[in-house]
């Protein structure tokens, strides 16, 4: 014996088929979006990172050059050559203003 499926049920059946088909494809939706932003803040990320380690490549490069010593002994040590001279200007000031003027 056959038993009939009526034309409601198999409609609600079909609708709510549907509803949880484009819930589910939103849901996918709203990942691959979320997925993409995420993946183009790693690609910039990187590019600052290989920005970054071609700086040091270079810097390492001419680190064992003399130029480079001389800076970084001045710049970080004060060192001078004997035969130089350091002027402080201990009161700036005067020679440049205040600001509130």
């Amino acid at each position: 014996m056959r038993r009939k499926i009526g034309l409601t049920p198999l409609i609600v059946t079909i609708g709510l088929l549907m509803i949880g088909f484009f819930w589910v494809s939103s849901q996918l939706v709203t990942n691959i979006q979320e997925t993409d932003t995420l993946y183009q803040q790693a690609v910039s990320v990187n590019n600052t990172l290989e920005t970054s380690q071609n700086d040091l490549q270079a810097l390492l490069a001419s680190a064992n050059s003399e130029a480079f010593i001389e800076t970084q002994a001045r710049t970080l040590y004060d060192y001078m050559k004997p035969d130089e001279l350091r002027i402080v200007i201990t009161n700036p000031e005067v020679l440049y203003g205040t600001d509130g003027e």
